[in-house]
């Protein structure tokens, strides 16, 4: 038996497959869920074990169907599958480029045929090495291929080992944003901020002119067509509009995330609006985006709740092999295996009353369950995100769900439907006129449409049509305006929305993300301005500052 397992090569057998069984079955799962465990809400007891043990019964099975097959047979498939592993380990090491937008947009795959080309021809190239390798070194090939996957393998383990040390302890708090009372007003005064995603302000303007329903539902709003969201992305416009403190650059996100909900800013203008009976409630389901933790609001926001997580065990499997097999097959592959954010949320979520976020759904449940009143509450500051113009674009224009992407065009026409029927709602309820309702975006979209959506409609406000300001204003001005409609002071805040006016001149900037020029430093291109966006639109990249910042 002895001589036949050694005639047979059985330790390079199984050393050959050793190597691919670890990269897709244990090391590339494992390396996915390390370098986003800020995003999933599952633990390592969710998916690596079952991963150990399929990989241990497939490592088996192929040591075993390569040593008991003709030899001539065997000896190809040999070749074979050192040569996938091989290109397959270079990919991940060496060629991938960008695998994702920070956004969780879809990659602009037409965009990268150079790329996709150029990565297929490595490919190739280095497979037909591989296959010529045997004809050169005859009998020594297959030591020469399993010492190299033993040596491979090994660096692996390593690397597993390592990863393991790191997530083991991970246990994440079990709380989270609670969405039982987003669609709840309270009876007396109400703050309703609807922020949606990536909504800028020309595809607004078109979507405007082209729903007359639309323009009359926001007759008692001013519409600002010059506001600044001062970044180009959800974090950290959002955390910095809602807390009023500015990035820093100097410290890790995770850091920020955590200290900017407690600065003097944010924690005096949340005490005062508790103190004048306000629950502050804030509904998102991108919490990541937002705080290091649901412990970072706590005593900020009253929705802060215990949440248990949902895991559909096979779904989540199934999108972590995909999403491994994305990582090391070439770009010209890669497409069949892209997982979008959404599709992942599907698989691991908090369970109850979360914070409804999506489009469809958001609409879905105003038209089931609707708008109503809290008695229990006197006053009530609330913070809905949604998607908004941020891909998935996954509804029609009439706001329902859609299977199939559609367009940005579309998905703002669902929109003004989303917003027509919340505001006849509010109506319906009897709350609309004492209510402040402000509908803005947390970003636009690129420097061609940079500029988010900010309308506001004050407490008994009565208009025969909207009206329309240029006003410089920005996000930086968003706590302060809240003070100042609410009359208290706000001088430690800086600026109202209503300290600036047509024609005034304001230096402001504009944060671009480098990622999204495919830079490989991870920081932002700072650009300023001091009129309006059609200034930002025509600034070139040599005009930019950059700032980076730290990765760990």
């Amino acid at each position: 038996m002895k001589g036949w397992l050694k005639e047979r090569k059985a330790a390079e057998a199984m050393l050959l497959a050793l190597l691919p069984i670890l990269l897709y079955g244990i090391l590339g799962p494992l390396e996915i869920y390390a370098g986003n465990t800020d995003e999933f809400v599952f633990i390592l007891k969710d998916f690596f074990y079952i991963f150990l043990l399929l990989s241990a019964v497939l490592w088996l099975i192929a040591g075993f169907v390569l040593i008991i097959l003709p030899k001539r047979i065997s000896n190809v498939l040999r070749v074979v599958v050192f040569t996938f592993s091989l290109l397959s380990y270079l990919q991940n090491m060496f060629f991938n480029k960008q695998l994702m937008n920070t956004n969780g947009s879809a990659m602009e795959w037409n965009n990268m045929r150079g790329l996709m080309l150029t990565n297929l021809v490595i490919w190739i190239v280095i497979a037909g090495i591989c296959f010529v390798v045997p004809f050169v070194f005859k009998d020594k090939y297959q030591t020469i291929y399993s010492g190299i996957a033993a040596f491979l393998s090994a660096v692996q383990l390593v690397a597993v080992f390592s990863l393991l040390i790191q997530v083991i302890p991970i246990n994440y708090s079990q709380k989270s944003f609670s969405g039982e009372s987003q669609f709840m007003m309270a009876p007396n005064d109400n703050i309703i901020v609807l922020v949606v995603d990536s909504w800028y302000n020309t595809q607004f303007e078109d979507t405007l002119s082209e729903n007359p329903d639309f323009e009359n539902i926001l007759k008692d709003f001013t519409y600002y067509n010059n506001a600044d969201s001062h970044y180009n992305y959800t974090f950290p416009s959002l955390s910095h509009m809602l807390t009023g403190y500015p990035y820093d650059p100097t410290i890790t996100q995770e850091e920020w995330k955590e200290d900017c909900w407690h600065k003097p800013t944010s924690e005096n203008f949340y005490a005062l609006l508790h103190s004048l009976q306000y629950e502050c409630d804030l509904y998102t389901a991108q919490l990541s985006y937002v705080a290091g933790s649901p412990e970072a609001v706590e005593g900020i926001y009253d929705n802060i709740s215990e949440m248990e997580p949902r895991v559909q065990t096979s779904l989540l499997i199934s999108l972590m092999e995909k999403m491994t097999i994305y990582k090391y097959v070439p770009y010209i592959i890669k497409p069949a295996f892209e997982v979008q954010t959404h599709v992942m949320e599907q698989a691991a979520f908090w369970d109850g009353n979360s914070a409804t976020y999506y489009n469809g759904e958001f609409y879905q449940k105003l038209l089931d369950e609707g708008l109503s009143i809290d008695e229990e509450l006197n006053n009530k500051f609330s913070v809905s995100h949604i998607c908004g113009i941020h891909q998935p674009w996954n509804i029609h224009a009439d706001a329902m769900p859609s299977e199939i992407e559609t367009s940005k065009e579309e998905v703002s026409a669902g929109l003004a439907v989303i917003m027509i029927e919340y505001i006849e709602q509010l109506k319906a309820l009897g709350v609309y006129d004492a209510s402040t309702i402000i509908i803005l975006a947390d970003h636009g979209i690129d420097r061609s449409m940079p500029q988010p959506v900010f309308l506001i409609k004050l407490p008994n406000a009565s208009q025969e049509s909207m009206q329309i300001t240029s006003a410089p204003i920005s996000h930086d001005d968003f706590l302060a305006t809240i003070l100042d409609i609410l009359g208290q002071d706000y001088t430690e805040y800086g600026t109202s929305i209503y300290d600036w006016h047509e024609g005034d001149q304001r230096i402001r900037e504009l944060w671009y993300p480098t990622d999204r020029d495919k830079e490989i430093v991870k920081g932002f291109w700072v650009y300023t301005y001091e009129t309006d966006r059609y200034e930002i639109m025509n600034k070139s990249p040599e005009e930019a500052t950059l700032i980076t910042y730290p990765l760990e």
